[in-house]
């Protein structure tokens, strides 16, 4: 990868805030600091000015001319991560980490890594490392395969999944097969090892970064000691979402799946 540039989130504000995009700015600092009042918020900024002087990024000769004080080419940069119309979103909660990979310009993304809502990490790739990148982000494996273990749900029960005390109340509105009940026992194994989140993979279409995000297609998962589950959305009218476990090799597919989709949607766009 194209190493760009490692920041803290009170920097990546500033800069944007800096090349005209307060709204953005503003959204980046409170998603990580929360609100503030505007003196806390110019001594917050005054101090991270000073860290971006030692790292020479801000030009403080460029500053007192009343000019930007950044250089060229990190206004460039900037400017094309806030008017960036399309991002997939990986989360890891566990891990306390978001990767946001942001359409950057023809063939190049954004690798945009965010660790513990402080640092965030930038370089370039092409939409071939898009599967990659994924990849090694979530780093799945397992030593036995569990075999084909599947249930499905209603819509209602889906969300009640991230509700420990809403398990046995899960059991009973969606009466399980004997087959179905020992899948869904083996997810619930897993779902307690990852504190009852489920990942996700999420794909948006951006009008702007300060208002408009719209999703457009999410994919729900769950690494396991036997497997990855997968959750997808069906016809069937009384249990619409169909949960499985899948192997490393429908993992594959999966995410070639990401992948092509990404690349095909800045195409037509």
């Amino acid at each position: 990868m194209e190493h760009l540039l490692t920041c803290t989130t009170e920097e990546l504000a500033l800069m944007v805030s800096v090349t005209g995009h307060q709204g953005v700015a503003k959204g980046i600092a409170e998603a990580s600091l929360g609100e503030k009042s505007e003196k806390e918020w110019i001594a917050i900024m005054e101090t991270t000015a000073n860290q971006l002087i030692m790292k020479r990024i801000w030009d403080q000769e460029r500053e007192a001319r009343e000019e930007s004080p950044l250089n060229a080419e990190t206004t460039r940069f900037i400017e094309n991560y806030v008017s960036s119309k399309r991002m997939i979103r990986c989360s890891n909660v566990p891990q306390k980490s978001v990767l946001m990979l942001h359409h950057f310009d023809g063939d190049e993304w954004l690798f945009h890594l965010i660790d513990r809502d402080i640092i965030h990490e930038f370089a370039i790739i092409t939409s071939s490392k898009i599967k990659e990148i994924i990849r090694d982000y979530y780093g799945i494996s397992y030593e036995d395969f569990g075999g084909e273990q599947s249930f499905s749900l209603t819509d209602k029960a889906f969300d009640m999944l991230s509700n420990p005390k809403k398990v046995d109340k899960v059991r009973r509105i969606s009466e399980f097969t004997d087959v179905e009940e020992e899948s869904y026992s083996m997810l619930l194994d897993d779902l307690q090892t990852f504190d009852w989140t489920l990942f996700n993979i999420s794909n948006f279409n951006i009008v702007t970064l300060e208002e408009e995000m719209y999703l457009e297609n999410i994919l729900f998962f769950l690494p396991s000691k036997r497997g990855v589950w997968i959750s997808e959305y069906t016809e069937d009218q009384d249990k619409p979402v169909h949960i499985h476990l899948a192997d490393l090799e429908e993992w594959e597919v999966i995410l070639t799946g990401v992948s092509d989709l990404a690349a095909y949607q800045v195409q037509v766009q």
